[in-house]
């Protein structure tokens, strides 16, 4: 992308391509490091202000009217960040500075350095640093960009807006200038130890940026549940024909169901399921993959890290649980800072902005899923097997990990519906808490469910298993009570009026035979998934 223009990269940015603005960070940084220095007067505070100035840049690069102009447009964000970065650091020197500053002719108000202290043996390093400090800053400003970035003459006068022969006459300046301070000392040593300071506070590797570009959007619109959607973004990123519906099909999603006595939230993600759900996804996938639990362990952290940025530099996106909203599966696509700041893409995040940035993000995080090398993949055959088969055991199991389960579960759910007592008047928090569980997570979990059942034995039967089609059809019929029950259920960010629908107890009955007209749809599509499972094995 290094051939594209600014302007090009900033239409790019623009349109969420995060790519196209690492290529300006790194087109950049140089620049803005230097200019932050000459102004800041110290190298960790400059580190500071330019990584804000990149953030406050992208921020607000929608204020830029002309993308062309993006170089003297980022010299001004510089110079406004470091102005605060200085009044509320350095209010000394905010106040020598402020009103006395002319970007356009360079000209800063100098600084001279403290009462030298006497030392013996002073390196000639230690010289360099002060000769450094004492030029006049518009002097400063272009040598420290020459130096500190390798950047050309030319780039240097774009920079700052100049033209090339001033650009080149202010670092010969500054560099006799030098000579001259530091005169006790041969030319051949001085110049090469200014570039050997220099050379020491360059900026560190990974400052910019490092984003896998284009890892599909994740969306609650486009009905998606949060594991199966993760993983389909990641295949896809990575080149494979993987559909949802696959995901749902092989992972289990499409076919089970839970419910919490205690109206849990969590009843909809399929990870409660455990480390079988992992193992049957990537299996079919023909993928090796690694599951890193958040145990709080000493260093854990720094773990993390280094594992995401391992991943992300060998282009493979990372699945995490939470980082961005509840524990529920995320994609992580990049980071800053040497995995200080993660970025990536949430169910939870308006993804329409681009990627979502993340510091401090461990505290947030209950686990990652790293993506290992490809494997054989198993055919098509054994894939339809192992998923049917996997369908019936959660369908057939009554109880996992506290929650009830399959055909259980929709028992469960609508005498739960009928409990006059879960519904008392006068708590209406209470009552937003039963719509966000049963309608949000439960009802809208199963209709995708349903839908994905459906997808994956159309798509998965064999001409020779008249029975996957059948059933197909029957999930086919479920989601179409499902879909009844959606019309008669209030979410939770439905009115109040709308809300407290729910506490009359004919609408919770008329629910509570919707979800039991479901589970008979449930047990007829059960029974022909069996009986395609028996004429496989014969």
């Amino acid at each position: 992308m290094s051939d594209r223009t600014d302007g090009d990269l900033v239409r790019l940015t623009g349109r969420g391509n995060t790519e196209a603005y690492g290529e300006l960070v790194s087109r950049y940084q140089g620049h803005v490091y230097g200019l932050a220095y000459s102004l800041a007067g110290n190298w960790d505070d400059a580190q500071d202000i330019a990584q804000e100035t990149f953030i406050r840049a992208y921020v607000n690069l929608d204020q830029l009217r002309e993308p062309a102009r993006f170089a003297p447009w980022l010299r001004r964000v510089t110079f406004g960040v470091t102005m605060n970065w200085l009044k509320a650091h350095q209010p000394d020197r905010f106040r020598a500075l402020e009103g006395r500053v002319d970007l356009d002719t360079l000209e800063v108000p100098d600084f001279a350095p403290g009462p030298p202290e006497v030392m013996e043996k002073r390196e000639l390093a230690e010289a360099v640093h002060k000769a450094i400090a004492t030029l006049p800053a518009h002097y400063r400003l272009p040598l420290t960009m020459f130096h500190l970035d390798g950047l050309s003459y030319q780039k240097v006068a774009d920079f700052l807006d100049i033209p090339l022969g001033t650009a080149k006459s202010l670092i010969h300046r500054a560099r006799a200038k030098l000579r001259e301070a530091l005169a006790a000392y041969t030319a051949e040593e001085v110049i090469p130890m200014v570039q050997e300071v220099f050379n020491e506070h360059k900026l560190p590797e990974g400052f910019a940026r490092k984003v896998l570009e284009n890892v599909p959007e994740l969306r609650f619109d486009k009905g998606d549940l949060t594991f199966a959607g993760t993983v389909a973004a990641c295949m896809e990123f990575m080149g494979e024909q993987v559909t949802y519906d696959f995901v749902m099909g092989v992972s289990g999603g499409a076919f089970k169901l839970l419910w919490h006595p205690k109206w849990c939230p969590s009843s909809g993600d399929i990870m409660l399921i455990g480390e079988e759900v992992w193992r049957r996804t990537f299996g079919a996938l023909g993928y090796h993959y690694e599951h890193l639990p958040r145990t709080n362990a000493g260093g854990e952290r720094d773990e993390f890290r280094r594992r995401i940025m391992a991943s992300i530099d060998a282009g493979r996106p990372v699945l995490a649980a939470g980082v961005v909203g509840p524990p529920e599966k995320c994609v992580v696509a990049g980071y800053e800072e040497k995995g200080d700041v993660l970025l990536g893409h949430s169910y939870f995040h308006d993804g329409s902005k681009g990627y979502f940035r993340k510091s401090d993000w461990y505290d947030d995080c209950w686990g990652l899923t790293l993506i290992g090398d490809k494997t054989e993949a198993p055919g098509k055959r054994e894939i339809l097997r192992s998923s049917l088969e996997w369908a019936v055991e959660l369908a057939r199991t009554p109880e996992r990990n506290g929650y009830v389960s399959g055909l259980a579960a929709y028992d469960a759910w609508a005498a739960a519906l009928r409990r006059d007592e879960d519904f008392p008047e006068g708590d209406p928090e209470a009552l937003k808490f039963k719509c966000l569980v049963h309608a949000n997570v439960v009802l809208c979990v199963l209709l995708d469910a349903r839908r994905s059942a459906a997808a994956f034995l159309t798509s998965m039967g064999e001409a020779d298993h008249s029975e996957l089609p059948q059933a197909a059809r029957v999930y086919h019929e479920e989601t179409s009570v499902l879909e009844e029950a959606m019309k008669l259920s209030p979410f939770e960010q439905s009115p109040e009026n709308d809300r407290r629908k729910l506490l009359d107890a004919k609408v919770r009955a008329k629910l509570a035979d919707l979800v039991l007209a479901a589970k008979a749809e449930e047990e007829r599509a059960l029974a022909l998934v069996e009986r395609a499972l028996s004429r496989m094995a014969g």
